[in-house]
């Protein structure tokens, strides 16, 4: 239920951050904050049976996974210039998702791996 909750809090900043047409890079940056800032609430508070499954799962929408694919489908059709470019882009939106993360985690004080 915790995940479900920050996921669906995460959703929708992410849909207002696009709406806005901010850049990618901080839209899953701060998306990928508030959605572990949220689930960590629920490891603060010791809801459910693992809570800490929560600040992982919550996050596994920001995942590029298209972007991504195609960047390998672009390698293999031969347009290696546009792969590289998608392939970085991709690892820039998991760097972002990344530091909001560890932003979050920061703050809380809470450490999923823990």
């Amino acid at each position: 239920m915790v995940a479900f909750v920050s996921s669906f809090i995460g959703m929708l900043v992410r849909q207002e951050i696009a709406h806005r047409h901010f850049n990618p890079l901080l839209n899953f940056g701060i998306t990928a904050f508030v959605t572990t800032l949220v689930s960590s609430l629920g490891a603060m508070h010791q809801v459910g049976n693992q809570p800490y499954l929560a600040m992982a799962s919550s996050v596994l929408m920001l995942v590029p996974g298209f972007p991504l694919i195609n960047a390998v489908s672009d390698m293999v059709k031969g347009y290696i210039n546009m792969g590289i470019a998608r392939w970085v882009m991709a690892s820039l939106l998991t760097l972002a998702t990344s530091l909001g993360i560890i932003g979050a985690m920061n703050l809380t004080g809470i450490w999923g791996w823990l």
